[in-house]
């Protein structure tokens, strides 16, 4: 059974099991963080997007701003959510995979597994990323750099040679990597054509040795050249599903697994990957040689300091702007929804509050609020004065499709005005 909601949406006559909603308590806790909220046998879907596997029970959650009572919310969804992958992980979804991926039946975690095993099969059948490992063996032939200490201890094997040498071989970090997402992959897919594709990935990396173990952080041990970049759209695909692999549980014949996307940090993620690749278009005239620093990296604040001057409550917009030594400009991002008709907007106190300390802590005239504009909400924005500048609320349309160029003019057009 399967049941597809959006964000926020509480599900309608599903009667959730106990085991049911304790396995969900169980993914919680290793997330840290709400994935759902329990009203009596129903539950509400929060923030996180993606899929939910609950024994022979799946729960697909997508994103709230597209659901209105068009024939094709999910699809639209799908189809922007990938283009919004793409833009911020670096993904490789090519034009004609994205029209397809966003048309087919398929839940997200079966879209992804798809994507990743297309474009692997394909950068393999061009040829697998070899590299020269060092390699130590005994061998009947004396081949590269005898090792004598080796040698010596073994005295038994006097008839063959310790040796070390260098192999040009495929089964390197960066494949081995990649073969234990396969695996892991042709484990988790309900589908029969990606579980086609992974098996003949299977076969073609038969020579890469397959790990017991492999988590995120062995990504970071891979150095990406100029000989290995080409795969490195798939490694960061590949860090979306380690990441959610500890969202895997299984007792007796009830499996559980999640595929969680938080769409408040894909949401600015995309916003601050945008403003920073259209930044001429986009920037007024006066701050094209400004300093973009996401996170505010480079130019931290504190809210405070302790007893003995250690400084605490460390601030981190979204986005600050630096020109000269002075900040312009704030820029955060709240994946919220507006109210229109509010005299506030709907923007939240704390919000406000975080907002107007960035200002005072940075000495900012003025701070931008961006949040997503829903399917069917016209443009909202508005201003709130405070001593010495302005906190601005505003949203912006990504609900139109922004794979084709002219919805995202649109969007260059929306932020070039709030900037203004």
């Amino acid at each position: 059974m399967k049941l597809s909601l959006f964000e926020y949406e509480v599900s309608r006559g599903f009667n959730w099991t106990n085991q049911e909603q304790g396995a969900i308590a169980k993914l919680e806790k290793i997330l840290g963080d709400r994935l759902f909220d329990f009203l009596g046998r129903e539950i509400q879907a929060r923030q996180y997007v993606g899929v939910f596997r609950l024994g022979d029970r799946t729960v697909e959650v997508l994103p709230k701003m597209y659901r209105d009572n068009t024939a094709t919310p999910k699809q639209d969804s799908v189809r922007n959510l990938l283009y919004m992958l793409e833009y911020t992980h670096q993904l490789n979804v090519k034009q004609y995979a994205l029209a397809s991926l966003s048309q087919q039946d398929l839940d997200w975690f079966e879209i992804l597994t798809r994507l990743f095993a297309m474009n692997l099969l394909e950068e393999w059948q061009r040829g697998a990323f070899r590299n020269y490992q060092g390699v130590s063996d005994t061998l009947p032939v004396l081949k590269g750099k005898w090792n004598l200490t080796e040698q010596l201890r073994r005295p038994e094997r006097k008839h063959l040679f310790a040796v070390t040498f260098d192999e040009f071989t495929a089964d390197n970090q960066l494949n081995r990597v990649l073969r234990y997402v396969v695996e892991r992959l042709y484990q988790l897919t309900r589908n029969f054509h990606n579980r086609q594709m992974l098996h003949e990935l299977q076969q073609w990396m038969e020579e890469v040795i397959l790990l017991p173990k492999v988590n995120v952080e062995d990504l970071r041990l891979i150095a990406i050249t100029r000989l290995n970049q080409r795969f490195e759209p798939l490694l960061n695909l590949a860090r979306l599903f380690l990441e959610n692999e500890s969202l895997q549980l299984s007792s007796g014949n009830f499996q559980t697994f999640a595929f969680a996307l938080d769409m408040n940090k894909l949401f600015e993620e995309f916003v601050i990957a945008f403003i920073d690749r259209h930044r001429h278009e986009i920037l007024p005239t006066e701050l094209q040689d400004c300093e973009l620093l996401p996170q505010s990296s480079g130019a931290v604040r504190y809210l405070a300091k302790t007893s003995n001057q250690q400084p605490i409550f460390q601030l981190k917009p979204d986005l600050v702007i630096r020109q000269k030594g002075i900040f312009p400009l704030i820029i955060d991002t709240k994946y919220k929804r507006l109210q229109e008709g509010d005299r506030k907007l709907g923007v939240s106190q704390a919000d406000f509050y975080q907002m107007y300390a960035y200002a005072q802590r940075y000495n900012c005239a003025n701070v931008l609020l961006i949040y997503p504009q829903v399917v069917g909400m016209s443009e909202l924005r508005a201003s709130f004065a405070i001593e010495g500048g302005t906190i601005t609320a505003a949203t912006i349309d990504l609900c139109g499709d922004l794979s084709k160029q002219e919805e995202r003019d649109k969007l260059v057009r929306r932020l070039k005005a709030l900037f203004e």
